[in-house]
């Protein structure tokens, strides 16, 4: 099926004068950058149909789409981030409701944010030292924010707690039916996991641990502007878990010898001790084997998983007989 045909039908429902169409990826959301000429500003078209079943879930539902707005929302009107609003179509609705004859009678949804200039975070910036610290500082004020917020306390998301864990490790199985890795790998990956779900009844105990998280942060997803401001963008995985999940996302795209700087400006607007860089380290780990479990199932797209898992499953042995990996990951 014509993708850009879809995008076209759902443009529709917005008030554009002469909108051009740039096909961005398609993962979680079919994505385009549009432009109208007609009043020469930009925006960002997300069609919420995931490239594979391993990325569908709550997210992607109708009451998911308006839950994430609502972030956005919040997180815009009060300043906390500059993140990209969400723009209301012609029925004055964020979520865009579509069905189409070509796809049959099911429904599909479509978004529409404000688009944020810049260029993506490479780790190669003159002022790499300033905006590591920055992107510490930008992740506090996000958490100390939803720690706060009544609003954001009761929304249709994603929740990364044990029950993610079980779900993960079933669909990983897979994983040794198609020799992507070995049994002995898998059983690594299950000690892993059941190490991490004894951290989070420990969590679980620890006032303000847990709460509305990004939980996707990677170098695509940061984007810097011309002043040198890290904004966050892609919140389509956003949902409740423990603040350290985020704090090891981050770390893991900041090099080594920078990820003290972060963990500085975290510390800066919101708590932090270095004593949690344990429960860190196993959080970075589920986040590795969730990232697995999307692509498990696309045999076009799941190579990788077997060479990483050769490469990193040594480093993972070695976490389980109790060694800091923190700056190796």
């Amino acid at each position: 099926m014509n993708h850009e045909w879809i995008a076209r039908k759902v443009l529709e429902s917005y008030s554009f004068t002469d909108p051009v169409l740039e096909f961005m990826r398609h993962n979680e959301n079919m994505t385009y950058k549009i432009t109208d000429r007609g009043n020469s500003c930009t925006f960002l078209l997300r069609i919420h149909k995931p490239v594979t079943e391993g990325f569908f879930g709550i997210q992607h539902t109708l009451e998911g789409l308006k839950s994430e707005t609502a972030l956005l929302l919040e997180l815009g009107r009060n300043r906390v981030l500059g993140v990209q609003m969400p723009v209301a179509n012609r029925f004055g609705e964020y979520v865009s409701v579509c069905r189409l004859e070509d796809m049959g009678a099911a429904a599909f949804y479509a978004t529409l944010l404000e688009w944020i200039d810049g260029d993506t975070f490479r780790h190669e910036e003159k002022n790499l030292d300033e905006i590591v610290y920055a992107i510490g500082v930008n992740l506090a004020r996000f958490h100390r924010f939803t720690r706060a917020s009544e609003v954001l306390k009761d929304l249709h998301r994603p929740v990364y707690g044990t029950e993610k864990i079980d779900n993960t490790l079933e669909k990983l199985r897979y994983g040794v039916e198609v020799d992507l890795y070995s049994l002995e790998h898998y059983g690594i990956m299950t000690e892993v996991l059941a190490q991490v779900k004894g951290f989070m009844r420990e969590l679980d105990s620890q006032e303000g641990a847990w709460g509305l998280i990004h939980a996707d942060i990677q170098r695509g997803n940061i984007v810097i502007t011309e002043s040198s401001e890290p904004c966050f963008i892609d919140f389509c995985l956003s949902g409740y878990g423990y603040y350290l999940f985020d704090i090891g996302s981050a770390s893991t795209k900041i090099e080594s010898k920078q990820r003290d700087i972060f963990l500085k400006g975290y510390t800066s607007q919101a708590p932090f001790s270095k004593e949690s860089l344990r429960y860190v380290e196993g959080l970075i780990l589920m986040d590795i084997c969730l990232c697995y479990a999307f692509f498990i199932r696309d045999s076009d797209r799941n190579s990788w998983i077997k060479d990483h898992v050769v490469r990193k499953i040594e480093l993972w042995s070695q976490w389980l007989t109790g060694k800091e990996i923190y700056y190796l990951l």
